[in-house]
């Protein structure tokens, strides 16, 4: 068995075509020492001390070798299970001890390509549970096979915290593989992550993971999950570990759209708005935002100081736009929304964005005040005019 680990010095594996149950599969593997070929068809299952083949599935067959040793197996016309084994063109009876030890070393080599890999983990967790898979992890080298015994056990419905904390390590320390590492951390649900500590490494093994894509995949899927306002904020945490501005952006909104952005993680998501690069991303991230009416007393004014952070005047003016036409009701807000579109670079957008507050905000002396002192900073008499008709 430890042979075929060390083929993944040079693995190929090609899957023609896969299925558990009724269609074929082919997996070559060659590391330039040893080439083995597994070709099936049907459901394999092995015997429980692994050294035979119990079944076949209907119309099923085996076709096993490594370089010079062939083995086949499937039911002849009675129904009984037939073995042919060949070595070096020297056919062997599979009854010999010869045989039979032939058959158990070419099971083995087939197990450790995840071959009956279901028919596997229970043999294991029946002898050893939890603990006992969780070794045989540790022993295997592929991500792929080790993945597929950590999703079993995932799927398990009679975990201990203790036990589940110890896979979520697994998945982080134990797989390269950034695409089976969020193969697995999107079969987590709320329950999972009941558990503070399985919680904590949950969102550290996500953390870790170097595809912004798997990343970005694994935070929106558990975004949708009944999670505790603290793990959406880890969600947000998490989230300024991803590179990509368009992978980030789509978590932020992904929050948003699901209803997650209270009082509670409102700051920390700004401030993981204002991180982004790309204007285009953080102006959709502050107009979503404005969309759902996440501008509320406490958060107004970080929200007008995110506004900050969008360079382009064309982004930042459709922005204030959006929030002027809002149904603001506080005057401070108002005069902080004047003040914001002062800043503007932008005589034009300025203009337009002043002709839109005019029409909405309170008639108080104070945001009049305010309005005419932003007006003032537009030097071209023909928006300066036309931002002074509005307000009369």
């Amino acid at each position: 068995m430890k042979t075929i680990r060390n083929l993944t010095l040079l693995l190929a594996i090609l899957i023609v075509t896969a299925s558990c149950h009724h269609f074929g599969s082919r997996i070559v593997i060659n590391n330039g020492k040893d080439r083995v070929e597994i070709e099936s068809s049907g459901e394999v299952r092995f015997t429980d001390d692994e050294s035979a083949i119990q079944s076949i599935s209907k119309n099923g067959h085996l076709r096993y070798r490594k370089n010079d040793q062939k083995l086949y197996a499937g039911y002849t016309n009675k129904g009984d299970l037939k073995y042919e084994l060949f070595d070096n063109g020297k056919k062997i009876d599979p009854k010999s001890p010869e045989g039979k030890k032939f058959i158990a070393d070419a099971i083995q080599q087939m197990i450790a390509t995840g071959m009956d890999a279901q028919g596997r983990f229970n043999r294991i967790i029946k002898k050893g549970g939890v603990g006992a898979v969780l070794a045989e992890v540790d022993r295997i080298d592929n991500d792929f096979i080790k993945s597929m015994y950590l999703e079993y056990l995932i799927a398990s419905d009679s975990l201990k915290p203790v036990q589940l904390l110890e896979i979520t390590n697994k998945i982080d320390k134990k797989l390269g593989s950034d695409f089976e590492k969020g193969k697995l951390l999107k079969k987590y649900t709320a329950t999972h992550l009941k558990d503070s500590l399985t919680s904590v490494a949950y969102f550290e093994a996500v953390k870790n993971v170097g595809s912004d894509f798997e990343k970005a995949n694994a935070l929106k899927y558990i975004i949708k999950q009944p999670l505790g306002k603290m793990q959406y904020g880890s969600v947000i945490n998490v989230s300024n570990s991803v590179s990509s501005d368009f992978e980030k952006a789509n978590i932020l909104k992904e929050l948003i759209r699901a209803g997650k952005v209270d009082s509670s993680v409102v700051n920390p998501f700004l401030e993981a708005t204002n991180r982004i690069g790309s204007d285009f991303e953080k102006a959709n991230i502050i107009k979503e935002m404005i969309d759902y009416d996440l501008y509320a007393n406490n958060s107004f004014g970080n929200l007008l100081a995110s506004i900050s952070h969008v360079e382009s005047d064309f982004e930042r003016a459709n922005i204030l736009k959006k929030l002027a036409a809002k149904d603001i009701k506080a005057q401070e807000q108002w005069i902080g929304l004047i003040e914001k579109t002062a800043e503007l670079s932008s005589e034009f957008e300025k203009c337009n964005v002043l002709l839109q507050i005019a029409s909405r905000m309170p008639q108080s002396e104070e945001v009049k005040a305010t309005y005419m002192k932003a007006a003032k900073t537009i030097n071209a008499e023909h928006e300066y005019g036309r931002a002074i008709k509005a307000l009369n």
